[in-house]
């Protein structure tokens, strides 16, 4: 099971908490982001100038870019320059035992960032919050490397931060070096990694410009504004039936290029937008909360798999076993609520995939099995890797009826089973709807490649819908 900072630390949610740190998982991923526009309302100390720093480093490539008469010439290069974001030494959302760090913006990207920012400014928009909402428009850059702009630029102010932290809080610390300034910063226990804390007070889980499908929350308090943006890429974009679809990044940079008042009415909507701070006492995405189910299901209902060692001939039906029981967990032990948020929305597919994640490592661990979660494998990633030695593995991917099954079914599992080559693998969906004409025409296509000689993943349906109680079904 993975590791949450509070218990690699040794110290209680609550203190971390108090502090304002953000309780993430060592060396395991996370989808939270620092929001640039969550800087300006922040109450942490130590960061009460980090939107003003953030703005003006900004500002500061505007100025220069302003200047600018061709992409060869000192001033283009030196905005170049300064929007090379140097992968962080210390710092990772998905924090990490070995020093893991950010994605950082390297020669090429920063260029093609340059050269946006530059078309924006000759078309009369000067404002440094162009930068926040580039990743609208700008291939390669996503609400990670957005992120990783804000940390590289308030790093200062997040190691001071840290620093405190760790000493209000008694951690062993290793000095570290940076921008010629000393810090203390906390010691991740046994190693000599330092590693920095976030406040959860700058993180979201929703960031505003992560692409053309973020304009409607770009416009959220803008009905009118809404409704133009809408009108006009209908209008351009249509798809080979004639309806509107969604453009491309590089579709909406040549609209919104060519509309400048449209766009500057977008940087203004944004500006005034309030900022949303992510409820991490809720948890609305169950990105935290996750951890904290799976242990206590897999307490509750502990499973015996039945074998002394499992073997490259016994591996699929103990993986099977597992997933039997993470449907029974789900239909009959009420875990089927926890899929669900208290707006009775259901939580995204990533969150399902932790969730089984979580309670399946508690039993590999029991039998000693490995469970590796998204290797870098081939073409993509594979959502489960269970092993047992070399040559047996098993891929278990997740996917729920809500979802275009089919495809994962058809075309994902092959493409990854040969790039892991994996003996096996299991689709384990998740019924999230009410309607099962896709779920039928599935495995009538399975039985039918299977009928046909064809080796295919197997298949196990669980059913994750909730169901009034007894006492109300009248």
């Amino acid at each position: 099971m993975p590791q949450k900072i509070s218990e690699i630390f040794g110290i209680l949610d609550d203190d971390l908490k108090k502090e304002g740190v953000f309780n993430g998982f060592i060396d395991f991923d996370s989808k939270f982001y620092v929001d640039p526009h969550l800087l300006g309302i922040t109450k942490v100390l130590e960061l009460e100038n980090s939107y003003g720093n953030f703005k003006n480093h900004f500002a500061e490539i505007v100025r220069i870019l302003e200047n600018a008469k061709s992409t060869d010439d000192i001033f283009f290069r030196s905005a170049h320059k300064r929007l090379i974001f140097p992968e962080s030494q210390f710092v990772s959302l998905g924090y990490s035992t070995e020093g893991n760090s950010g994605s950082g913006i390297g020669e090429k990207i920063a260029l093609g960032l340059t050269k946006t920012a530059w078309e924006i400014i000759k078309v009369g928009i000067s404002d440094p919050v162009i930068f926040e909402l580039v990743g609208l428009i700008e291939e390669n850059i996503g609400a990670d490397r957005v992120s990783d702009m804000a940390i590289h630029v308030i790093i200062l102010d997040l190691l001071a931060y840290s620093e405190r932290v760790a000493k209000n809080l008694n951690l062993n610390t290793i000095k570290v070096k940076e921008q010629g300034k000393e810090f203390l910063l906390p010691a991740i226990p046994n190693s000599n990694h330092p590693t920095v804390f976030i406040p959860s007070e700058i993180l979201t889980d929703l960031p505003v410009a992560n692409g053309a499908g973020d304009i409607d929350r770009v416009c959220a308090h803008n009905e009118d504004l809404r409704n133009r943006v809408n009108e006009i890429i209908g209008d351009s974009f249509k798809d080979s039936k004639g309806k509107p679809r969604r453009p491309s990044k590089r579709e909406l940079k040549y609209l919104l290029l060519h509309n400048p008042e449209l766009l500057r009415e977008l940087v203004e909507q944004y500006k005034r937008n309030p900022a949303e701070k992510y409820d991490f006492d809720k948890d609305p995405s169950g990105q935290i909360i996750w951890h904290d189910i799976a242990k206590d299901f897999a307490n509750r209902y502990p499973l015996s798999l039945e074998v002394q060692k499992v073997t490259p001939d016994n591996i699929l039906q103990v993986v099977l076993q597992i997933c039997k029981h993470f449907k029974v967990l789900v239909e009959d032990n009420g875990l089927s609520i926890h899929l669900w948020n208290d707006s009775d929305n259901l939580r995204n597919e990533r969150y399902a995939q932790m969730l089984f994640f979580g309670i399946a490592d508690a039993y590999c661990k029991a039998h000693n099995l490995d469970l590796n979660r998204e290797p870098n494998a081939g073409r993509g990633p594979v959502d489960f890797k269970i092993s047992s030695g070399y040559t047996s593995r098993v891929n278990v991917e997740i996917k729920y009826t809500s979802n275009n099954i089919k495809s994962g079914y058809e075309k994902q599992l092959p493409i990854y089973n040969a790039a892991e080559r994996a003996e096996h693998s299991i689709f384990l969906i998740i019924k999230t709807t009410d309607t099962f004409k896709a779920l039928e025409e599935l495995i009538k296509f399975s039985q039918a490649e299977v009928a046909s000689g064809k080796r295919m993943p197997e298949i196990v349906v669980v059913d994750g819908r909730i169901f009034p109680s007894a006492s109300k079904v009248r």
